[in-house]
């Protein structure tokens, strides 16, 4: 019963997210796989370290930092001073002309 208590506290624990050094809210995710590299960012699925099925999770618009390139199959994440942080909605059209729109994310330096 104890491991249980244990393991369910520490599940909970590690859905908390951070905060920025400017204090915006870190996005949920920090890890990332890009399905669709783009000119200044990526197309991305959201992609939390419990789960390797990335592709059923959110789609989300990495913007590039200056000088970075990002390429399909690519895995992104934020390292332990940096964090992304929603900055407004790309809005993006399919083949079938659908246009979608998903969270934009910049990398911003954490607390």
């Amino acid at each position: 019963m104890k491991n249980i208590c244990l393991t369910l506290l520490l599940l909970s624990l590690s859905g908390c997210v951070g905060v920025s050094k400017d204090g915006q809210q870190c996005f949920e995710s920090q890890r990332f796989e890009v399905f669709q590299g783009l000119y200044g960012g990526a197309l991305a699925y959201a992609c939390p370290w419990y789960d390797d099925l990335c592709f059923v999770n959110t789609v989300v618009y990495l913007t590039a930092p200056e000088y970075i390139d990002y390429y399909d199959d690519q895995i992104v994440s934020a390292d332990a001073e940096t964090c992304w942080v929603q900055d407004g909605v790309y809005r993006y059209e399919t083949k079938q002309e659908i246009t979608k729109t998903v969270p934009k994310l910049i990398l911003v330096e954490q607390k």
